[in-house]
């Protein structure tokens, strides 16, 4: 008489093999080091101390204001000297790194005295500014220097404050667009001209351009 011996043993076997197939995958792949995250990507934040200049679109390029009060002292065109070297360094190296445009630099004061006086000093304090800028390394053929007088108030010479913001110096970077000259800069280094203008005749502090009409 003959005994059939029982297969189950084999399917133990079987089974036992894919089990430990099994085991011995999620053992390796528990072992694996887990991918490493991405690096953060911080943006240094510039520690910028110099001065704040007022910047403007127009349509002939971007306008840089220079208060002519902290430039030069009432009535002269000599630079005061440790007042006006960070705003004379500043704007060197915009002109020299950010800039090959030609540059019109155009001097403007307030209504106070004869136009033939404020014509005079407009231009002598343009010129001032150009040699100045010619001696940091900006090429004179890239430079020219025009005086206006008070005959291109950017508010009403009624107020003190708007006298103040008549006496000034533009640098007009003729047909360049102001990205080219912020980017890259820091973020505090500039503010908006017109901004600035709008929120002091707003708190009373100047009037508007009075119309010739």
């Amino acid at each position: 008489m003959f005994t059939l011996k029982s297969p189950k043993p084999k399917r133990r076997t079987r089974l036992s093999n894919v089990l430990g197939c099994m085991a011995l995958c999620l053992g390796l792949a528990a072992c694996q080091t887990p991918p490493a995250p991405p690096p953060t990507v911080v943006t240094p934040v510039v520690d910028y101390r110099g001065p704040i200049l007022p910047i403007e679109q127009s349509a002939r390029g971007v306008q840089i204001f220079l208060p002519s009060t902290v430039l030069f002292d009432i009535g002269k065109a000599e630079f005061k000297v440790a007042e006006a070297q960070p705003y004379l360094e500043r704007v060197t190296h915009l002109l020299k790194t950010k800039t090959a445009k030609k540059v019109s630099i155009e001097g403007h004061t307030d209504n106070v005295g004869a136009l033939a006086t404020n014509q005079a000093l407009s231009m002598a304090r343009a010129t001032s500014l150009l040699k100045a800028l010619e001696d940091r390394g900006v090429p004179a053929e890239r430079l020219s220097a025009a005086g206006y007088a008070f005959n291109r108030p950017v508010a009403s010479n009624a107020t003190p404050d708007g006298r103040q913001l008549n006496r000034r110096v533009e640098i007009l970077i003729l047909d360049e667009k102001i990205e080219a000259i912020t980017q890259g800069e820091p973020t505090n280094a500039f503010e908006s001209a017109w901004g600035k203008l709008k929120t002091m005749i707003e708190q009373g502090l100047v009037k508007p351009v009075e119309s010739k009409s």
